[in-house]
């Protein structure tokens, strides 16, 4: 997603970040474990829509310790640094356009909040997940999908 070309942290240690080959779906883990670490400490995941399918079980880990974390799921339509990639690269996209969940529900179904945002809404969609009790997902689209 490029989180780091457009996020600064404010403080050390504050932005956790699998830099080697980007690895899909280390956002969510590495997020519950830095609230567990810290659980007075709010704690935010940025993660894209095909990441998060790699580990979308642990929503139900959030849920069953009762973490106070929102989780914020880009929605560009699958893989889009690797569709965007082979575009450059004149390769047709392969196997990158994912069909998407009704992520709310899906959400719900764990035992979760859900929320839908748009980049207008993002801010204040945030701020109204960070007051929930619990883990929360924010289904942010921003192009794509079926």
């Amino acid at each position: 997603m490029g989180t780091t070309t457009f996020y600064r942290a404010q403080q050390p240690n504050s932005l956790l970040y699998m830099a080697t080959y980007a690895t899909l779906g280390y956002g969510l883990p590495a997020a519950l474990g830095a609230k567990v670490a810290v659980p007075d400490r709010p704690v935010i995941c940025l993660l894209g829509d095909g990441a998060l399918m790699f580990v979308i079980q642990e929503i139900m880990t959030a849920v069953e310790n009762n973490l106070d974390l929102p989780i914020i799921c880009v929605d560009n339509g699958g893989y889009g640094e690797i569709r965007n990639n082979e575009i450059e690269r004149g390769i047709g996209p392969i196997a990158v356009n994912l069909c998407q969940p009704d992520w709310v529900k899906l959400a719900e179904a764990f035992g979760a909040r859900g929320f839908s945002a748009n980049i207008d809404t993002l801010q204040d969609t945030v701020a109204q997940a960070l007051r929930v009790n619990g883990p929360s997902l924010i289904h942010l689209r921003i192009s794509g999908g079926c």
